[in-house]
């Protein structure tokens, strides 16, 4: 019990700080709508994630990891989007121009990053 709470709240938190540093990730600020993104992106994170690294093992060997976080870009940006509980967009960052396609892999990746970083302090 206590190893999945501590994953709701990696994901909780991910999802919190990757919201407040990207103007492009919108996430309505109501408990429910963080606990049911945090609960889906935990699933993601620690389910879908390692069995799609054992599937596309040969793939990732070839281009060097690309496919498992074009995947998980995917997969993020359909699941939570379809189940309308994040909205994303393009933005402006120091005054550069981020399309919604390169903000879903720097979601993606500051997700995946905020998670690795709690799990090796933690």
């Amino acid at each position: 019990m206590k190893i999945i709470f501590r994953k709701l709240l990696f994901s909780f938190l991910a999802l919190y700080l990757t919201s407040y540093w990207n103007q492009g990730f919108i996430i309505r600020q109501e408990p429910t709508v963080f606990l049911k993104a945090s609960l889906i992106t935990a699933l993601i994170y620690y389910l879908i994630v390692p069995l799609s690294k054992i599937i596309f093992f040969p793939l990732n060997l070839i281009s060097l990891g690309f496919v498992s976080v074009f995947f998980y870009s995917l997969v993020l940006y359909f699941i939570l989007t379809n189940l309308s509980l994040v909205e994303v967009k393009s933005w402006i960052f120091l005054n550069y121009q981020i399309d919604w396609l390169t903000n879903i892999f720097l979601i993606s990746f500051s997700i995946s990053l905020i998670i690795n970083l709690l799990e090796k302090i933690i």
